[in-house]
């Protein structure tokens, strides 16, 4: 689930045979989990409850194309495809006051079954997503998610994962039109999902400390490097090299605010330079 993303997911055409055997190969998983399929929850609980109220919203919004989007398609590329597929996995936290501890816990444990559950690898594992929905929060529901996902969300970049904060206070803009909110859920959650080319923006913000986009960077060049296009290759080793010269330009302030502007120049020369290397390497 990655919504205002470009990168559209074609079919697979082996998806169909693939979502049949994720009935019986997750099965375990999602009991020890207590997920459910989208297509469950629409089944067997009541519209207004809040799994069902989640599932509603990712059909009528996600799915859909919308005005405001700045782009055709649905806002979520990959959801139509993933509601087809029955990709798309639910689990509830009632608690009104998570314990910190517990739910470091539980965020793990939910990242360890995506993981496991089918399908793992090709082309329809990008359209499978673990939604951990947050019904009783209350007012500060959405301050809590926000912190539940800036303290794990770097353990998950390192495993090629991303999680996604939702809520109806989101403030991050749609990539095209800073006043269309895509983020913005019914129901409190996180999602759990595969990173994918088009989350370069979101692992570059200058929000960010210089050390964590570093970090974002690598993992997302690591993971994805071979097959980026080339743009996106050239701006994820540009916004490197700029968060690692950052790095650097504190490292010597800290140690000589004088030497830190002699260098200034001579290290964005080696940004350059690198930069050029790696679309060099690139052509190769």
């Amino acid at each position: 689930m990655s919504p205002d993303n470009d990168s559209f997911q074609l079919p697979d055409p082996d998806a169909a045979m693939m979502a049949g055997r994720t009935h019986v190969e997750s099965a375990g998983a999602a009991a020890r989990g207590q997920l459910l399929r989208a297509s469950d929850v629409e089944r067997n609980q009541h519209a207004s409850a809040p799994l069902p109220t989640i599932v509603s919203w990712v059909r009528e919004f996600l799915a859909q194309p919308h005005p405001n989007l700045g782009r055709t398609g649905p806002v979520c590329p990959f959801t139509p495809l993933a509601l087809g597929l029955d990709t798309i996995w639910l689990t509830e936290v009632v608690d009104p006051d998570p314990d910190p501890e517990r739910m470091a816990e539980l965020i793990a444990h939910y990242r360890d079954l995506f993981l496991e559950i089918e399908p793992r690898s090709g082309a329809a594992a990008v359209n499978k997503s673990i939604l951990i929905v947050f019904p009783n929060l209350g007012p500060d529901g959405a301050s809590v998610v926000d912190r539940i996902q800036a303290e794990h969300k770097g353990g998950f970049v390192e495993l090629g994962l991303m999680l996604g904060e939702f809520h109806a206070r989101n403030a991050s803009p749609g990539l095209r039109n800073p006043d269309f909110f895509p983020l913005r859920s019914p129901v409190p959650m996180l999602a759990i999902r595969h990173m994918v080319e088009s989350d370069l923006p979101f692992l570059r913000r200058d929000i960010d400390a210089p050390e964590v986009r570093a970090a974002y960077l690598r993992s997302y060049l690591r993971r994805l490097g071979p097959n980026l296009r080339r743009n996106n290759f050239e701006q994820a080793i540009e916004a490197l090299v700029e968060a690692e010269l950052q790095l650097r330009l504190r490292g010597l302030q800290s140690e000589s605010p004088r030497l830190s502007a002699v260098s200034r120049p001579v290290a964005r020369a080696n940004a350059r330079s690198a930069r050029s290397t790696a679309g060099t390497a690139l052509d190769d």
